[in-house]
Order: C-alpha cells, then sequence, then structure tokens
C-alpha cells in the first residue's frame, strides 16, 4: 500500500511561545480495527508524542506551528509517516498495513484554525459521499441533518438551509461564488457534484466570509487537492436506476509530469433519463439529459501556487405536462384530482414545455506563502449562465424560426475578483482579510417579457480575527457591502425606455466561541447578523414562469432583508457514540416570500396559478439532532431529525412554505471483510415526514399533504481487481412503493412524488 501524504504548505519554525497547537487522530489496521499500543512521535521533537488508548486514538498537545514530520509505530505492521504542516489544530487518521515492507497509507485531515468556524459545519463524506453520487446537489446534501431540498418535479430540485434557499444560501464551486438565475424553486443550482469529492455545508448567517446574501448559510464543494506526486490516476462511476431507466457516467483522470511539473485534472459527467414513474402512473415529459466537463491545472514553484480551473454545464429539462391547464376549471380540477388525465407513457422525448441551461465557469488564482507562515491568495472568474424555457403554447406565427425559439430567454454575465490575505498565527491569534467584487449584467430575450435587463456592481471588506487558547477559541468578524444596481424597463403604454438605480449598503457582523471540554465532547455558540438585497426577479418579475407554470408578480418597494440569527451545537465522539444537536433561532426583518393569490391568472396560453412578493417580519428557529451508537458488535444504529418552525410576526401567523419535520432511523450491519468484499454492509433506513399542519390558513391553493414514511435499503462492498480499488452499492429507495406527495414540491398540486426506485452504483479507481 503505497503511502499518502499531503503537503499543507511550508514555512519556517516559529518561536516556541506559540507551541500550542494539537494534533489528534486514530490510528487503525487496514481493516479499520483500531491498533492499541502504537506509538506516534513527532520526528522534529523527539520529546512530544502519544501511545494510542483501547480506540486507537491518540493526542499530541503543545505542537508548534511550521513543518513537521510524523510516524506512527505499532508491531506488527509498517510504519506510518505524514509530512505536515501546523498552522492550527489538525487531526489525521493513520492505516496501517500488516506489509513490513511498504509504508502505511496515512490520510491526513489537517484543520487550519482559520477553517474553524463558530457556525455548525457538517460534510458529506465516505460511503454518505458515495451513495449520494448521481443524485441533484439538492438531493445529495438531504442526507445530512437540517437541510432539506425544494422541488419541481423529480429532476429539478435546490437546497434548502433551515428553512431557507435560493439567493439565501450561497454555493462555492471551487472557492467561486456560484452566480445564475436565482429566480424561482425550479431554477436549480447549475452545477456537477461530481466535480467535487468533499461536499460541505456551513449553517447560520455566514456573510462574513462568504458575502452578503448567505443569511441561510453555505454549500461548499471542493475537489480534491492536484496530485503531488508524478503519475496519473482517477476514477470512473457508472450509475443505473430503474425509475425514468436512468443513466450516469462520470469519469476524473489527473496526474503530474515531473515533481515540479504541472499538476492537471480533466472530468466530465454524461446522464440520460426518460420519464419518472409514481407507484401508479408515469410523469409525462419528465426525462432529461444533461452533460458536463472541467479540467484543472496548477503549478508550483517554491511559495507561489498558481491554478487555472474551468467547468461547463448543461442540461435539458422536460416539465411535466400535467402542470399546464387551459382555464380555471380545467386548474382546479388537476389541483383536485388524485391522478393526472395525461398519458402514462415511457419515453426519452423531450417535447414542450422544457428548460434548456448551460453555465460555463473560468477561474485562474494564486497563493503565495510567506516566509512568516502568511499567505495572500487571488482569484478571478468569469461565469456565464444561458437560461432558454420553451412553453407548450407557440406564438401565433408560421415563421418556423420564430416557432423554434424559446419563450423566454436570459443571460446572465458575472465577472468577480477576490484577494484574502491569511495572516500568520501568534501567540493563539490568527485570522483572514480580504476584499471582494464583482459585475454582473443581465440580458433578457424572449417572445414575452419577465424579468428586465439590468447591471449590478457590488463589493465588499472583511475581517476575521480567532484566538485559541487550547480548549478555547473565540472568532470574531466584521464586513461592509455596497451594491449598486440599475434596472431597464419599457413603458408597457408609450413603449418609451426608462432606468431605475438601486443602492443598498450594509454591514455584518458575528462572534462566536468552540469550547473543547474533552476529546469527547465540544460546545459551539454563534450570533451573526446578515442581510440580503432583493433579487430583481422579487422586484420586477411581471408573468407566466413556464418552468413551474406560474403568473408572479414582483413588488418595486421591496426592501432588504435583516437577519438576527443564533445558534448552539453540541457534539460528543466516542468510540461507541458520535451525537450532535444544533439549536439556531433566525429573526429576519422584511423576509421576501411569494404568497399565492388564491385568483388564477387566465392568458391566451392557458391558466396559471398566480403568486405575488411580499414581506413581512419573521422567526425561523429549529433543531438538527444526529446520533450513531455502535450497540452490538457489527451494528449501528443511526438516526437524525430536522425540525424547522417558521413564524408569521407580522401577520400573527404560521409562514408558508417551511418544511415539515423529518425523522430518519436506520440499521447498518457491516462486516471488515467477506471473501473476496471488504467492509460489506447493508443498511435499513426509515424516513418518515410528518404532515405539516403549521401553515397559514386558507392561502395555499391546495392543503399540504398528508406525511408519509418510506423505506430505503442499501447494500454494497469494496473489493479489489488487479489491484484496483472498485466501490459497489445496490440501493432500492421507496422499496414498498408507497405513494405520496411532499409539501416542498411545487408539482405537489398536480402529481405524487416518484415511486420504487432500484439503483447501483459502482467507482472504479485506477
Amino acid at each position: 500500500m503505497a503511502m499518502f501524504i499531503m503537503f499543507v504548505g511550508d514555512a519556517q519554525r516559529c518561536t516556541a511561545q506559540s507551541c500550542n497547537f494539537r494534533i489528534s487522530g486514530v490510528v487503525t489496521d487496514d481493516q479499520r480495527h483500531p491498533l492499541i499500543g502504537a506509538i506516534i512521535r513527532l520526528e522534529t521533537d523527539s520529546a512530544k508524542g502519544d501511545v494510542t488508548d483501547t480506540g486507537g486514538r491518540f493526542s499530541i498537545h503543545r505542537v508548534c506551528p511550521g513543518h513537521t514530520l510524523l510516524t506512527c509505530r505499532a508491531d506488527g505492521f509498517s510504519t506510518g509517516v505524514a509530512h505536515m504542516h501546523i498552522t492550527g489544530n489538525s487531526t489525521i487518521r493513520f492505516s496501517l498495513n500488516a506489509d513490513k515492507n511498504q509504508l502505511a497509507e496515512v490520510v491526513v485531515n489537517g484543520v487550519r484554525l482559520q477553517d474553524i468556524h463558530s457556525l455548525s459545519q457538517v460534510e458529506l463524506r465516505g460511503l454518505e459521499r458515495f451513495q449520494a453520487s448521481g443524485k441533484t446537489l439538492g438531493d445529495a446534501i438531504k442526507a445530512l441533518p437540517g437541510l432539506n431540498a425544494i422541488q419541481t418535479g423529480p429532476t429539478i430540485s435546490k437546497p434548502m438551509i433551515h428553512g431557507l434557499h435560493s439567493s439565501r444560501v450561497l454555493i462555492l464551486n471551487n472557492g467561486i461564488r456560484q452566480e445564475g438565475q436565482q429566480w424561482g424553486s425550479e431554477h436549480a443550482p447549475e452545477i456537477d457534484p461530481f466535480v467535487a469529492n468533499r461536499i460541505s455545508v456551513v449553517k447560520g448567517a455566514a456573510s462574513v466570509r462568504y458575502g452578503a446574501d448567505a443569511i441561510g448559510g453555505v454549500v461548499l464543494l471542493e475537489p480534491d487537492p492536484l496530485p503531488v506526486a508524478k503519475g496519473m490516476s482517477g476514477n470512473v462511476y457508472l450509475i443505473g436506476q430503474s425509475n425514468g431507466r436512468m443513466g450516469t457516467a462520470s469519469a476524473t483522470v489527473q496526474g503530474r509530469t515531473g515533481e515540479h511539473g504541472i499538476a492537471w485534472r480533466v472530468q466530465g459527467t454524461a446522464k440520460q433519463g426518460g420519464n419518472f414513474s409514481t407507484p401508479h402512473y408515469y410523469l409525462k415529459n419528465t426525462a432529461m439529459r444533461e452533460q458536463n466537463f472541467s479540467a484543472q491545472a496548477g503549478y508550483k514553484y517554491k511559495g507561489l501556487d498558481v491554478a487555472a480551473y474551468y467547468s461547463m454545464y448543461h442540461t435539458r429539462n422536460g416539465i411535466f405536462e400535467g402542470s399546464h391547464a387551459g382555464n380555471i376549471t380545467d386548474l382546479y380540477a388537476a389541483i383536485a384530482r388524485e391522478r393526472p388525465v395525461t398519458a402514462s407513457v415511457f419515453s426519452y422525448d423531450i417535447a414542450r414545455s422544457y428548460q434548456d441551461i448551460r453555465h460555463e465557469l473560468a477561474k485562474v488564482g494564486a497563493t503565495y506563502h510567506f516566509a512568516n507562515e502568511g499567505k495572500l491568495e487571488m482569484n478571478a472568474a468569469r461565469q456565464d449562465d444561458i437560461r432558454q424555457e420553451y412553453d407548450v403554447s407557440l406564438p401565433y406565427t408560421k415563421d418556423p424560426t420564430l416557432l423554434s425559439k424559446p419563450q423566454v430567454s436570459f443571460q446572465l454575465m458575472t465577472h468577480s475578483a477576490e484577494l484574502v490575505y491569511t495572516t500568520p498565527s501568534r501567540n493563539g491569534l490568527s485570522g483572514n482579510m480580504g476584499m471582494a467584487g464583482n459585475t454582473q449584467g443581465n440580458v433578457f430575450k424572449g417572445i414575452r417579457y419577465l424579468v428586465p435587463n439590468f447591471r449590478t456592481y457590488s463589493g465588499g471588506v472583511f475581517a476575521i480575527e480567532r484566538y485559541n487558547t487550547g480548549k478555547l477559541t473565540f472568532e470574531a468578524g466584521a464586513r461592509y457591502d455596497h451594491r449598486w444596481q440599475r434596472v431597464y424597463q419599457r413603458n408597457a403604454s408609450t413603449l418609451q425606455t426608462y432606468h431605475t438605480t438601486l443602492t443598498f449598503s450594509n454591514p455584518t457582523g458575528t462572534v462566536g466561541a468552540i469550547y473543547r471540554a474533552t476529546d469527547k465532547l465540544s460546545f459551539t455558540a454563534n450570533a451573526g447578523t446578515a442581510w440580503r438585497a432583493p433579487s430583481v426577479n422579487e422586484l420586477y418579475i411581471h408573468g407566466v414562469h413556464f418552468s413551474d407554470a406560474s403568473y408572479q408578480d414582483g413588488d418595486s418597494t421591496l426592501k432588504a432583508e435583516r437577519s438576527l440569527n443564533t445558534g448552539i451545537t453540541v457534539a460528543y465522539n466516542s468510540k461507541k457514540l458520535r451525537a450532535t444537536a444544533d439549536v439556531y433561532r433566525n429573526h429576519i426583518g422584511n423576509y421576501i416570500y411569494e404568497t399565492p393569490q388564491l385568483q388564477p391568472v387566465t392568458l391566451l396560453s392557458g391558466t396559471f396559478p398566480a403568486f405575488r412578493f411580499t414581506q413581512d417580519n419573521v422567526t425561523i428557529s429549529g433543531v438538527d439532532a444526529s446520533l450513531q451508537y455502535d450497540f452490538a458488535r457489527h451494528f449501528t444504529l443511526q438516526s437524525r431529525a430536522t425540525i424547522v418552525r417558521g413564524y408569521n410576526n407580522t401577520a400573527d401567523a404560521w409562514l408558508i412554505y417551511m418544511p415539515a419535520d423529518r425523522y430518519e432511523n436506520g440499521i447498518v450491519f457491516n462486516l471488515h471483510e467477506l471473501r473476496f468484499m471488504e467492509e460489506p454492509y447493508i443498511s435499513v433506513e426509515n424516513v418518515s415526514t410528518l404532515r405539516q399542519t403549521r401553515v397559514p390558513q386558507g392561502l395555499d391553493y391546495a392543503a399540504p399533504p398528508a406525511g408519509y414514511s418510506i423505506f430505503n435499503a442499501s447494500a454494497g462492498f469494496t473489493t479489489h481487481i488487479r489491484k484496483k480499488k472498485m466501490m459497489v452499492d445496490v440501493t432500492v429507495a421507496n422499496m414498498t412503493n408507497t405513494r405520496y406527495r411532499d409539501y416542498l414540491d411545487k408539482f405537489r398540486y398536480y402529481a405524487d412524488n416518484i415511486g420504487i426506485n432500484f439503483i447501483v452504483k459502482t467507482r472504479f479507481s485506477f
């Protein structure tokens, strides 16, 4: 087994006064059994070391910052070696091979103090990350506590954190803020989750570091570091599922041209699915196609790292035919009936209505590591997002050129730049400061008016400082942002063009603390304020939004939102029990949301439910909890709970479109080896979602659907073929083929959610 080493950086040794960091971790054999009595030593300071306990855990205190060499030795096993650069408390896992003639695999998870958040953070990792492969980003992170997804049919979903979604949840793709038309529940993130090996979520107001709008939180998609050794490697995913007869293939190849050469990576994904099926019928025109590509290259010279990145995302999604009605009678009949009247057939064809989306991201960046352990990061990016929506209702013309054009077309162009300086750690103090700015322009083309053209300029400066005393870390940050926006409109009566200029300026701040009571128990508390300017669609949208078959009206008098968010997290991690609980409360002034008008709008193209944007003062609070308990040999109990309460303080009523309570409970049976299978497992899970009864009365086109309970089962293993690793997972989702509708699905008005789904996933690494 080859040695794997991750370098965090290079710097000089610091004085003894700042030697207050800790390296902790676990040592296992290659079957993941904990190794007792393994000796871990800092070779750069031989007086420091530790011996693993009965759980294979160790902890070395009073570690100095800078480069260090860590070794791990155990009788009968190869020696583990890790080169690390210490800038804060770090964790590491040694997996020792019984073959004495080889060095052991070392997995290094260096946690820099600058990356520690007093906000709650969760991550898809290991088996969970593999099992989430092939899903949309919104569906993938639903496996994490506190996360939901707001949907428009079976193929379109977007992340929801603590009841907030769209422009209140930022998505960072390879360090760049993802920009797109976040103008409705059907405008899903234009991103391929396969570009990232690590998907993590920061829950709560994270606007100080990531910029205005991050009231709900941030989703971080981060690829692995580029290879440091000469050679070539990669992986191939092949995924098939029965519902929709969907197939997905994704491949990544990476390498390095030499010890001091260029590191590179290329990745591509192709996906195709047909009409999805509920337990009793097919959903006509829900087929989809997707093609994605990304490439990355980097070069290191002494203290300078330079890198370039490009990604292209292209998808075409059919819109369920049963969501369109010709008149008010048909609309209410479609909402009332249990089964749509559209034909129940399977097909890969995508007919009108559908959306065609293309997103391109190009990024260049450089990082310079100073001798004093500080570093300066510079990034610049360009994003081009084109969204075209084709309605089933065609214009009254025989011109084939006009008939082939979309009814609505948006092109959003964004240029952004960021400069961040990370200060060296001194006497427990560390932090970073920086500035960021972007310019954005939207061009609307289409047969029917929907959203006006606009130009936006935004900029912000921030500073974050942390103080670490060993068991206790304090964090405080502040930011100031300014946004200038000019909107170009046309007078409906005179056809004269005119423009409106809007400006928004607001500060953002956060304070927090992390207290590590023991190696097993920690507490985190945070209070922060954030803000969000109203988006252009909330201000000026006027017309039919074809992708979710609704008529929407904006309000040009809307004001900026202001959030005050507080949260407490308790985490416990022992050999048998791993548990976390988050409690939060978010008061949002001038909260902007869609409210049903209960009077559908009839046009020549049909009849549509009408919605209008409005704002009120609201409070959103809740609890996220997760637990894993090894209650018997080979058996683990897993439980998660997500509870959200949204209240409209202005109207003195419950807040509309909040997620219902969800409880997930399951049992995992795992072995370390069974014949040719390594780490085989079988799991059974129940997901129970209660009926959402906390809604404003009489303000929706249909009452919330009944609660539901579905069962999922998975089995899988890892094996080696000619020394190449392959992972296999077989999942049956909704294995009882339960009929249900979800309150957060915009198409719950017209159809059920999908039924039973057999999914086979394989990952081959070479």
